[in-house]
Order: C-alpha cells, then sequence, then structure tokens
C-alpha cells in the first residue's frame, strides 16, 4: 500500500488558472493522494469550481473559509489532512504528472523527511528552468551541517538560496513539517513559504535535493501586487525576531554566521528600499551610492525587484526616472511600460540602476551595457560594502526616524 500525500491548495481569486492546477493534481501517476482544496472566501468561481471537481473525484476534499490568507488555508488544510506526507500547490500554478510520484521515490529510498527539487517559471509563451544551487543528492546528520546548513538560506551570491525557499517544490514528512506550518505567527504578512520550509529543514537535517523540474510557476505582471506599500515595514519591525527564533539551535542564528542578515538586507531592498533613504537631505537609492533626487536615471531590470524599483523611485519622485528597460520588453509590455535597452542610447541619464538582485544577472547586464558603450562608472548596482557586510546597510534602515532592525545578541 503506498503512503498516503495529502496536497493542500490555497486558494483565492484564481478562477481563470484553477482548473489546470487541480487536474494537474488529479492526473499524477501516485494515485494514493488526498486533495485538499481550501478556498479562502473567493468571491469569484472558485468555490464552485472545487465543488464541481470534488464531485468529480471522491480524493478531493474542500474547505470553504472566511478570507485569511494563505498561511491561514495552508493551515486550515493542514489540520485536516491525513497524509503521512505534504505537498503544496498554489490555486494558479499546476504540477507535471510524475511529480508526486518521483519525489516519493526520493524519500524512500533515501529515507529524508524533506525532498526538494526545481521550478519551472511559466510565461505565457515561454518557460524556463530552475534547479536549486547545491549539487543533487542526500544530506543527512554531519553532511547537511557540514554541506548545506552554512549555504540554507544564503549561498555566497547576493542573492541566492542555497535551497529555494518554496513549500510548493517539496515533499514533507508530516510529522517533521507540523511544528512550522502549525506556529503562530504574522506569516500571512511576510515570508509565509521561507518561514515554515527552511527551519524544517534546517531541524530535521534530512534532505534529498533532486534537480528535476516539476513545478509550474506561472508568471503573471501584476502591478497592483508589486508596490512598494509602508506596512510592510511594520510588518518587518514585528516579525524578523521570529525569524531568530524559528532557527534558534542552527548556526544561521550565531553571530559569526550572516545569513538571517543577507536575508534581510534582500528582503528590504525588494520590498521596501525608501527605508535607506534620506529624502530630506535630497538623496535616495542609497543602497545603490546616495544618488540625489535630481539627477537622471535608467532602470535596467523589470522582473519581480525591478517592478517594486520602478514604483519606488516614481513614488520618490517621479520626473527622476527618464527609462525604464528589460530584454523581455516585448512580453512585459503587455503589463508595464518597459522599453528595449536600446532604447538607452537614445535618453539623458546620469546613472543606470540594475534593478535586480542577483549578484549574476546584475554582473551580465553591466557588461552588456559597457558592450553598449556606457561608461562603467554610470553603471550602479548594490554598493560592494554592502556586499560584503549586510550590517552597515541594515543598520542605516530607519522607519518614521527609528530604526527598525535588531541584531543578534
Amino acid at each position: 500500500m503506498q503512503d498516503l500525500i495529502s496536497v493542500i491548495v490555497p486558494i483565492y481569486r484564481v478562477e481563470k488558472y484553477l482548473e489546470q492546477c487541480i487536474q494537474s493534481i488529479c492526473d499524477q501517476t501516485y494515485r494514493n493522494l488526498e486533495i485538499i482544496l481550501v478556498d479562502d472566501g473567493s468571491d469569484d468561481r472558485c468555490p464552485q469550481i472545487c465543488d464541481k471537481y470534488a464531485d468529480m473525484d471522491h480524493r478531493i476534499i474542500v474547505i470553504h473559509q472566511c478570507n485569511g490568507g494563505i498561511d491561514s488555508a495552508r493551515k486550515s488544510g493542514f489540520m485536516i489532512a491525513q497524509g503521512k506526507y505534504i505537498g503544496y500547490v498554489d490555486g494558479d500554478d499546476w504540477i507535471e504528472p510524475l511529480m508526486y510520484e518521483k519525489l516519493m521515490e526520493y524519500a524512500k529510498w533515501y529515507d529524508v523527511d524533506v525532498v526538494e527539487s526545481g521550478v519551472i517559471d511559466s510565461w505565457e509563451k515561454e518557460e524556463k528552468k530552475r534547479t536549486p544551487y547545491l549539487q543533487e543528492g542526500c544530506y543527512k546528520g554531519d553532511e547537511f551541517t557540514k554541506e548545506v546548513e552554512p549555504r540554507l538560506l544564503y549561498a555566497g551570491s547576493f542573492f541566492q538560496h542555497g535551497i529555494f525557499a518554496f513549500l510548493c517544490t517539496k515533499l514533507f514528512r508530516r510529522s517533521k513539517i507540523e511544528k512550522y506550518q502549525l506556529m503562530e505567527g504574522m506569516l500571512n504578512q511576510i515570508e509565509n513559504d521561507t518561514m515554515v520550509a527552511l527551519p524544517c529543514i534546517a531541524e530535521t537535517k534530512s534532505l534529498y535535493i533532486a534537480h528535476d523540474c516539476f513545478y509550474h510557476y506561472r508568471v503573471v505582471g501584476n502591478s497592483a501586487k508589486r508596490k512598494i506599500k509602508m506596512k510592510c515595514v511594520e510588518e518587518f519591525m514585528q516579525c524578523h525576531r521570529e525569524y531568530y527564533r524559528r532557527f534558534k539551535g542552527t548556526s544561521l542564528c550565531t553571530s559569526a554566521d550572516k545569513q538571517l542578515y543577507y536575508y534581510f538586507m534582500y528582503w528590504l531592498l525588494y520590498k521596501a528600499p525608501f527605508v535607506f533613504d534620506n529624502l530630506e537631505e535630497g538623496s535616495f537609492l542609497a543602497p545603490f551610492g546616495e544618488i540625489t533626487t535630481e539627477e537622471k536615471i535608467v532602470l535596467y531590470g523589470a522582473g519581480a525587484a525591478g517592478v517594486f524599483m520602478e514604483n519606488y523611485v516614481r513614488n520618490a519622485r517621479e520626473n527622476t526616472l527618464v527609462c525604464w528597460v528589460d530584454k523581455q520588453y516585448e512580453e512585459l509590455q503587455k503589463t508595464y511600460k518597459v522599453a528595449d535597452p536600446r532604447k538607452i542610447k537614445e535618453v539623458k541619464f546620469d546613472y543606470i540602476i540594475i534593478s535586480v538582485l542577483r549578484e549574476g544577472t546584475a554582473r551580465s547586464i553591466k557588461e552588456e551595457l559597457v558592450e553598449m558603450g556606457v561608461p562603467k562608472e554610470k553603471i550602479l548596482w548594490i554598493r560592494q560594502d554592502y556586499i560584503d557586510n549586510p550590517i552597515l546597510l541594515l543598520r542605516k534602515a530607519k522607519y518614521l526616524g527609528k530604526p527598525i532592525f535588531e541584531e543578534l545578541q
């Protein structure tokens, strides 16, 4: 008899994609599944779609609840789950038919508590596979402590996780993930995947990393979801102490390990770059070199971080931004006002800000710009002293005149 896998699907306002999501789970070659669809108060057709599929497949259980956020929905699903193993799929994504058969094979063959796999970023007309940074293989006990723990949250290149923070690319032994999935906290507000998946992995020290890619993450431009919000800083101030608590007992919570500091720096650069500014003195974009609000800039990069950055720059001083470019401009123009990078040759600017948060990508963009004839001194990315020591930048982070970051004691 195969062990039961409970697949938890939080669902909110995704009627356009939901049938593809549910069908991909029903079509798994691993048949012993319990499929828990959690309708988190959707006001579209999602509730009806869930009920329709429950009538068609006896393995499906539907929960209808008032809107409480994705972590609340996952908790509701987890509390009724009967499976020995737990998987997660978000309602606007979908999975390959072999996903749970293969992940269960790895879990059983290597006798591990967590199996990690790759992800397929899926646009409307294009797909790109991403595999975990660490090498494929089994990591347990001392080997985990030596190879994985020092690179779990930060692999050594800004910003690269050693293990994907996603819940959805993994299979968990229920008894190991339960503590962190049901732990109280503010995870609806901030980084619920990171603070459930990675502390669980750090504690179990029992992991298989596969470079197979089964999970389709649907990439959809949505400017409403990527607007800079002051509220997120208040949430960070309340939540970042919780990160220390969840990683307590690991090397991540020692003064010698900077992984959490790198993560905090990344999160603030991504969601709240304004905390480093001094607009009263006429400067902003501090992590890139204290740009004055009178200087003209070009943003290069319109991925997730770039969208937040564009919104932030326009809010700080709208006429500062003269151009926003990205190589994928044709696809992105459906949602954003993004131009071909060749547009740079037609505009006057003081600096080009590389608005991506991956070191390797930033390096490639810089090389491309130099080849276009842009002087190196006009191309800016995160300052090297902050990359070398994130605490230097974190100490500058303020909100309403008060520091927002607390160092480990």
